[in-house]
């Protein structure tokens, strides 16, 4: 039989009535078998040099050379093709030798009976699993070639983190450690890690054991006199119970961008300057405006005045808005650990209508800069207030397993052709929307490293999903509905 998944098989032998007989018994026991036969060792090794051979079945006593020293000189080549010993003799000493000489089995041929089942058998397993093998193989040799081409530093670790199952050689220019000591101690990147910032890695990697996908960014020790940023992702890989196998991940430098993320923060002092410095020329003539015409309403009953009023008022809002973004673009270095809880309703304050209701689902410590995500928790309320109505119900609440949190309500929601946008300065679909809010949100995540993405709510309303943030949850606790805010 030709094909894929035929198997070619060379049996040498010096009896002409046993190569014809085996040959014939196997071919016919599964069609699969293509069976060549050999008289001697030498007539075996001419016809592997003209074709391919899957197996190799041998007898052992032969007048030239033995199977066993015919098994020994092609493992002496480093070859691994199947060799399967099938010889009348069950001498121990024989099987002894053939088992040291890397024999992949043996057989005894007995003088009655038919043992072309059992050998076919033995033959089709050997050479599927050397097959599958060197499938195994060239997979491996392909991803590590992959592996091997970027900067990133690639790594399996088990779910406890004391074995390290893969690592790449781009961790020593990442580290500053080579990577056989890591394969001695797997654990012992963690002495490269910056005192301040071991223990924040610690725990991220025990929320990673226990299930959560973690980001992570700490600074690095690669040497005596050079400190760098890293970035570390883990992603926990589960069995089919659930429980995690094995966690794999990437780190990789982020030096650079921590350096461009310091010049802009240079840059916005100077533009939070300019903007403080505008904010107050524009906010001089606006408030002689605005109480010209207090006095002028108290004066006259005119609906103009009432106008005039509603749009210095707007102004001032946008005025606000705008000094809110120029101050706002810097990236985040100080970071406090705050109660979820606790900023939620820190940012709810003053700004639910009587009717509306309130959720925090789920509790934890969220390590941010607690004034700016206040403000985005705010704008994010606010939002759902706008769109949603009076009674509407906003539920603030921890991610499950995705290290984040999320706002939602039960409002319209928002289209997702418009998904993307609603993210623009200036945007915004309510008359009385400036259409900053969104883009203070984006600029506040953004600021933190972290990712925002909108999709629909449970409710059909709209539902922002913070991910990629430092939150540590606590025991998972139900809906805790605040009830109506004032």
């Amino acid at each position: 039989m030709t094909g894929a998944t035929a198997v070619s098989v060379l049996y040498v032998n010096d009896d002409a009535d046993l190569r014809d007989l085996v040959s014939r018994r196997l071919e016919r026991e599964n069609d699969r078998l293509d069976v060549r036969t050999a008289e001697s060792v030498d007539a075996a090794e001419r016809i592997r040099s003209r074709s391919d051979v899957d197996c190799i079945v041998s007898d052992h006593h032969m007048p030239d050379r033995t199977g066993v020293e015919y098994l020994r000189s092609i493992r002496r080549d480093g070859e691994e093709i199947p060799f399967v010993l099938f010889t009348e003799t069950g001498d121990e000493e024989v099987a002894s030798e053939a088992i040291s000489a890397g024999v992949t089995d043996y057989v005894i041929h007995r003088a009655i009976g038919d043992p072309s089942p059992l050998l076919a058998r033995k033959v089709l397993s050997a050479v599927e699993h050397e097959r599958t093998q060197r499938r195994i193989d060239r997979t491996s040799r392909q991803l590590r070639s992959v592996a091997e081409a970027t900067d990133d530093a690639l790594w399996i670790f088990s779910a406890d983190w004391r074995e390290l199952h893969f690592i790449n050689s781009a961790y020593e220019s990442v580290f500053g450690q080579p990577v056989e000591a890591l394969r001695a101690e797997p654990r012992s990147f963690l002495d490269r890690i910056n005192d301040e910032d071991v223990d924040r890695v610690e725990r991220a990697m025990g929320r990673a054991s226990a299930g959560d996908h973690v980001r992570i960014e700490y600074r690095v020790n690669t040497s005596a006199e050079l400190q760098s940023w890293v970035e570390s992702r883990c992603i926990p890989v589960t069995d089919e119970r659930g429980d995690v196998d094995f966690i794999s991940g990437f780190s990789r430098d982020v030096t650079d961008r921590k350096y461009y993320e310091a010049s802009l923060v240079e840059k916005n002092e100077q533009l939070e300057q300019f903007a403080s410095t505008v904010a107050h020329d524009l906010r001089n003539p606006l408030n002689v405006a605005d109480g010209n015409v207090d006095l002028a309403r108290e004066e006259r009953d005119d609906p103009r005045l009432e106008t005039t009023a509603r749009a210095l008022a707007r102004m001032d809002e946008l005025i606000d808005d705008l000094l809110t973004l120029a101050k706002r673009g810097a990236a985040i270095d100080e970071r406090s650990a705050v109660p979820f809880e606790s900023l939620v309703r820190s940012a709810s304050e003053n700004l639910l209508l009587p009717e509306a209701t309130l959720e925090i689902v789920g509790s934890g410590t969220l390590r941010c800069d607690p004034d700016r995500t206040g403000e985005a928790l705010e704008n994010l309320l606010r939002n759902a207030l706008d769109h949603g109505g009076e009674s509407v119900t906003v539920t603030v609440g921890v991610l499950d397993g995705r290290n984040g949190f999320y706002v939602a309500d039960d409002g319209p929601g928002i289209p997702e052709s418009e998904r993307e946008t609603v993210f623009e300065r200036g945007h915004t679909t309510s008359e009385h929307g400036s259409g900053f809010g969104l883009a203070i949100v984006d600029q506040v995540v953004a600021a933190h490293g972290w990712e925002i993405e909108v999709v629909t709510g449970s409710d059909g309303g709209a539902r922002f999903e913070i991910t990629g943030t430092d939150l540590e949850p606590a025991d998972c606790d139900g809906p805790e509905p605040a009830g109506p805010e004032s």
